[in-house]
């Protein structure tokens, strides 16, 4: 028999699969608009909702592996469209929890990996890399910076080391800076998954929202900063709040607001915790990557839409604007 195959062609990307799909599907590589549906010949779910992601450092559409015939399941197209749920339609609800999450690596193709506890990528009970946290992921050997010095109000932006730094924006960028694997880790079911051995070994990560690559945190939002709290100055990773900052610009206490503050209480160790005077911000003030604190899209802690601080607006919750 003669199969007629059809490819999909995305930047960097190709894929093929039976033609008994009957139509392409097409999303917009700039914008994530989806495109034309897949239809799905064995009935059920036929349109699969496509957003733009990164995979591998160029743009793929993923959409949900859902029941037979459809994209991932059996005898559907390819399972290396893989779980993209930053899209409402298709993730965890905001504030269930880490399960079905983009966190969820049980489920997510993105980790290359057999089947794995919910908690297995980044703590593990025992073997961990550290004790802190029971931390199990490879951290990354970047160097992290902005492409300017300071802030305009004179806070200093220090950056700092992926593989040294305590803060959690360190753990965060241990994937998604896109140089470490997502299946590198220290330790799983016995045995060492590190380097050659890992789950998902060659060190290129697959991570969609790759942030810091190479290290360059150029037109991201400062992280390992200082924050003033209370209206005061604070000193944080070395960086002391600018002379030059309108205090009045941000609110006093955005934990109200259910945005997370850090603490650095000195020796390196940053706590989860307010203390006046050494208080800062990390990617987790913005995010929750358990997902429990969440109230939108991409682990937010605020909205992603919005025009106040009642609303839910993410920005204002720090930001009096």
């Amino acid at each position: 028999m003669k199969l007629t195959r059809l490819i999909v062609v995305f930047s960097g990307l190709s894929l093929a699969f039976p033609a008994a799909w009957s139509q392409t599907y097409t999303p917009d590589p700039s914008t994530g608009t989806p495109g034309t549906p897949l239809t799905n010949p064995a009935g059920g779910l036929g349109s699969q909702t496509g957003i733009t992601g990164n995979l591998g450092g160029g743009n793929a559409t993923t959409v949900t592996p859902a029941a037979q015939g459809t994209v991932g399941g059996p005898g559907g197209p390819s399972g290396l469209f893989n779980t993209y749920n930053t899209n409402p339609d298709n993730m965890a609800a905001a504030g269930t929890g880490l399960l079905n999450s983009s966190h969820d690596f049980t489920t997510n193709a993105l980790a290359n990996a057999p089947s794995v506890g919910l908690c297995t990528f980044c703590h593990t009970p025992h073997k961990a890399s550290s004790t802190l946290l029971l931390w199990n992921h490879t951290m990354s050997a970047n160097t992290f910076a902005w492409d300017v010095a300071a802030t305009t109000a004179g806070t200093a932006l220090p950056g700092f080391t992926g593989n040294g730094y305590k803060g959690p924006s360190a753990k965060c960028l241990s994937c998604h800076d896109g140089s470490v694997s997502i299946g590198d880790v220290s330790w799983f079911n016995g045995a060492s998954r590190t380097g050659s051995n890992s789950l998902n070994p060659g060190g290129i990560s697959n991570v969609k929202f790759q942030v810091g690559k190479t290290g360059k945190l150029n037109g991201t939002h400062p992280v390992a900063i200082p924050y003033p709290l209370n209206g005061a100055p604070n000193v944080y990773n070395g960086s002391t709040t600018g002379a030059r900052l309108a205090t009045n610009d941000f609110v006093t206490d955005p934990t109200a607001n259910n945005i997370r503050l850090y603490s650095d209480v000195g020796g390196g160790q940053i706590v989860g915790k307010v203390t006046p005077g050494k208080t800062g911000i990390e990617c987790s003030s913005c995010h929750d990557p358990h997902n429990k604190a969440a109230n939108d899209v991409m682990f937010l802690r605020g909205k992603l839409v919005g025009s106040s601080l009642t609303d839910g607006y993410l920005c204002l919750q720090c930001h009096v604007k």
